[in-house]
């Protein structure tokens, strides 16, 4: 697992940042967090709801599209996680979809990635400067990162 962070998703004050992400020196999340999981692989989005819904409130949609939806609908989420490679609309045009609809998601919007298998996925990996998790990934992992951009 590999958390990539950004200087514009925040960091806790006091915490210690070292050559990897400094995830390790931030407290855990205190509250009961919202999180969207937006991916297309059925298996994984149920297997991070039944991870983490015992701490926190999950929604669990089936792709970009279906995310885009209810964004429309609903944006009040502490955390997004969200599958860079999905058919249809993938975690780039979710991104830029919710950076004009939504700016103030961005900061809590978190790309979870196995690496980039394809040249539009190596050219958004080059821009994308926020918070990423590399799959494989465990529930400590999640916990990190919305203490991150918590």
């Amino acid at each position: 697992m590999r958390i990539i962070n950004d200087s514009r998703a925040g960091t806790r004050a006091g915490s210690k940042r070292t050559e990897d992400s400094g995830l390790h020196a931030m407290p855990a999340w205190s509250g009961r967090a919202r999180i969207l999981v937006i991916d297309d692989e059925p298996l994984l989005g149920r297997t991070l709801s039944f991870m983490l819904e015992e701490s926190h409130d999950v929604v669990v949609v089936d792709g970009g599209a279906e995310a885009l939806k209810r964004l429309g609908e609903d944006t009040r989420f502490d955390l997004v996680l969200c599958d860079l490679d999905m058919p249809g609309v993938n975690g780039s045009s979710v991104h830029t979809a919710m950076a004009d609809r939504h700016p103030e998601l961005v900061p809590r919007f978190v790309l979870m990635t196995g690496g980039a298998c394809s040249d539009w996925a190596e050219e958004f990996l080059a821009r994308y400067s926020g918070a990423r998790l590399e799959k494989p990934f465990s529930a400590a992992d999640v916990e990190q990162v919305l203490a991150l951009v918590g």
